[in-house]
């Protein structure tokens, strides 16, 4: 059953069940309402007659005086209601009638004889022979306290009956045309208000036939649910295809960073063979032997480290993406740890660069604590150090420097490197992105690093930011909450937080968050 089908039936039976209890209200508070006045009407008739006779009564107390005496009904009364009256005695025999009533015998009139000899009043329904329904009323003559008879009131009532019944004929056809109009009507409102959704399932039914990602719903009404949801499904659309294109990207990245150590061991080896054969060969060639070894050795296992950092970075990226690698939460000193990273620093600038290359300082570092995987911050900082190292030539200064501000830990990691142009910087932090991919490979990058320590820094609920200018140098800034700001007993961070979406690492940069202190 369609959702189209289900709407209208529910608003269908809704608006069927509310007109059904209308109706019955009405026609019970009608029904109520008439027969009320009916028997109003017949209680006032007697009353009044019965007052008539008692006057008369009072002396001689014999109902055939009254007949004798020619008294009176009154008929212009009886006329207007078009009720009849006739006057019986205890013994049930009828000493008067109206004229209205005719030759017409009261139907079962003595069953009241009873109630009538107790002095109380009695009504009844009944029907004469040509099927008129009548009610009869019976008011006792009471005179001193004795009970002569009754005035029995007869009176129609075909017509409250013939209103009644044409009230709920008119109150079931207008229900039943009401719950038709109600269908239709349901119908095309449902029909309507589900068209987006028809348009979703013929979008989502395209884009699998054709793979095409680029199609989007046309979103007339933002504001409803169903335009909510196209606009959802919409977003859906950008972020798959995205996903679809950082795939894409990635398997070229990674066909390609594989391919040049490949190719370079693949022609290392073949000189490997060519010096094996020459040396079984009856003619030797000259020169030395041993140093172009030891230099084809040394190549093939630098690129062999260079493919193994680059699918370790994959693998971590990998499972920070899947949600798959979890963190170690502790606080962390991070003067301490800076400390460290920066005699690390001074170590890999002298081996890299040789010896008083490049100048490694440690600026101003305020004390500071933070709650976080003290492993991961540490390959953070190292990262930025390492493109640092490689991106500032000898004699340049590389500055690590540490401060406390508004709630917040900031690290700078500065260098006065080749810089990075402003068209490239709200890209470097895309994987495998590179502003010069010729020199990075020289210098034995994989374009993964700085999707690393982004991933870190967000993980950490913090961020990070780049200030550069081309020939200037480089400002890499983390910002990481200061952990008095969470209770020691406060559950640790969802370390899986910044890698839900795989996207992520490609979203929106920006030089200068807004949340962080000026």
């Amino acid at each position: 059953m369609t959702i189209r089908l289900r709407l209208t039936l529910w608003y269908t039976a809704l608006l069927g069940a509310t007109l059904i209890l209308f109706s019955v209200l009405v026609y019970a508070l009608l029904a109520a309402n008439l027969w009320t006045q009916v028997r109003q009407n017949v209680v006032r008739q007697a009353d009044d007659i019965v007052g008539l006779l008692t006057q008369q009564l009072l002396r001689t107390q014999q109902l055939i005086v009254i007949r004798d005496s020619g008294f009176g009904f009154p008929e212009l009364d009886l006329f207007t209601s078009g009720a009849g009256a006739q006057v019986i005695n205890a013994d049930g025999t009828v000493y008067m009638r109206s004229e209205n009533l005719g030759e017409m015998v009261v139907p079962n009139y003595r069953s009241a004889l009873d109630q009538i000899r107790q002095s109380k009043s009695h009504i009844y329904y009944t029907k004469n022979p040509k099927n008129i329904p009548f009610l009869v009323y019976s008011k006792p003559l009471v005179v001193n306290d004795f009970v002569l008879g009754a005035v029995q009131i007869v009176q129609p009532i075909d017509s409250v009956e013939n209103t009644l019944n044409q009230v709920s004929r008119y109150l079931i056809l207008g229900t039943a045309l009401s719950l038709v109009l109600a269908a239709i009507i349901g119908a095309l409102i449902a029909h309507r208000a589900l068209a987006p959704i028809g348009a979703i399932t013929t979008t989502a039914g395209g884009i699998t036939r054709t793979r095409d990602l680029g199609q989007r719903l046309e979103i007339t009404d933002q504001a409803s649910e169903v335009g909510q949801l196209a606009a959802t499904f919409n977003d859906m659309l950008d972020r798959i295809q995205k996903l679809f294109d950082t795939q894409e990207r990635l398997i070229a990245d990674v066909s390609h960073e594989l391919r040049t150590p490949l190719t370079s061991m693949q022609g290392n080896i073949e000189l490997l063979q060519r010096m094996v054969a020459a040396e079984h060969s009856p003619v030797q060639a000259g020169g030395n032997k041993g140093a172009v070894l030891r230099e084809t050795l040394s190549e093939v296992e630098q690129e062999t480290n260079r493919m193994t950092k680059m699918i370790n970075d994959l693998l971590l990226l990998a499972q920070a993406d899947s949600g798959a690698l979890q963190l170690q939460w502790a606080p962390v000193e991070m003067d301490t740890l800076l400390l460290e990273v920066f005699r690390q620093t001074k170590r890999m600038a002298d081996l890299r660069k040789g010896p008083g290359a490049l100048d490694v300082r440690l600026g101003h570092e305020d004390q500071a604590l933070v709650w976080g995987d003290q492993e991961r911050l540490r390959q953070l900082l190292l990262n930025l150090t390492d493109n640092a190292i490689k991106y500032t030539p000898e004699g340049g200064t590389i500055t690590l420097s540490l401060t406390n501000e508004e709630g917040w830990v900031r690290i700078s990691v500065r260098d006065t490197g080749i810089g990075i142009q402003a068209d490239n910087q709200a890209q470097i932090f895309d994987r495998f992105y590179r502003t010069d991919k010729a020199r990075s490979r020289e210098l034995g990058g994989s374009g993964l690093g700085l999707s690393i320590v982004q991933w870190i820094a967000q993980a950490h609920k913090g961020r990070i930011t780049v200030e550069s200018a081309t020939s200037k140098g480089s400002t890499f800034t983390l910002w990481l909450p200061e952990s008095h700001n969470q209770s020691s007993n406060q559950s640790a961070p969802n370390p899986t937080w910044a890698a839900t979406n795989p996207l992520q690492f490609n979203s929106a940069y920006s030089q200068s968050p807004a949340d962080l202190p000026k």
